[in-house]
């Protein structure tokens, strides 16, 4: 199951995302951004609708409590962003560099990540429905604390990822791989694997697997 997608209208405005710094309550709404930066900028509790953002940069900004709905990001970097708190829904993440970024108490619903990749990020008491991650690097993510709901890892790199906390019923990743992954056996409780995985999984636990 996909999530639902980004509602998105066929004519948009062209702006930069710099035209945020300069709102006292930043909003943008009906644009679509390209070549546009804001590395290592603060804006508070911007809010953005039904647009398209293509070949930007966020690298070490700082969006607190950003709010987004129905929006295509494309080929954006956002690298070591701080974007605790936000909330994003019907939002789509193709092919962009989320390496390291700080998810903490984020809120998502209908979120779609396409060949993303996502090492190193904190998705700390994040809180979600219908997400789905394909063709993604997801290695040494922290996912401590989460509710997982309708998610999938689909041919995604798991290695060393910890879901430290987190209950993974329902959550499909039978077609992801990893070496490693830190997860207890009470979470692992309805969680969708494959028969390989399980191996994995019971020799993590401390199995002694023997085959006559």
């Amino acid at each position: 199951m996909k999530p639902n997608q980004p509602k998105i209208p066929g004519r948009l405005t062209p702006v930069q995302l710099q035209d945020l710094l300069h709102e006292e309550d930043p909003f943008l709404q009906n644009a679509s951004i390209i070549d546009s930066r804001i590395d290592g900028q603060t804006i508070e509790r911007a809010q953005l609708t039904s647009m398209l953002i293509k070949n930007s940069s966020f690298q070490g900004a700082i969006l607190p409590d950003l709010f987004a709905t129905d929006i295509q990001f494309e080929n954006c970097d956002f690298s070591n962003a701080d974007l605790t708190g936000i909330s994003i829904h019907r939002v789509s993440f193709h092919n962009c560099k989320m390496l390291g970024v700080n998810f903490t108490n984020a809120r998502f619903t209908d979120v779609l990540f396409e060949e993303c990749i996502c090492n190193l990020s904190a998705y700390v008491h994040t809180r979600w429905e219908r997400v789905r991650f394909d063709n993604c690097q997801v290695k040494d993510a922290d996912f401590f604390d989460c509710k997982l709901k309708n998610t999938y890892f689909m041919k995604c790199n798991l290695d060393s990822a910890s879901f430290d906390e987190t209950p993974l019923k329902g959550v499909e990743i039978k077609t992801s791989k990893f070496e490693s992954m830190t997860v207890s056996m009470k979470d692992l409780d309805g969680c969708v694997v494959s028969s390989l995985q399980a191996i994995q999984f019971a020799a993590m636990l401390g199995l002694d697997i023997q085959d006559e």
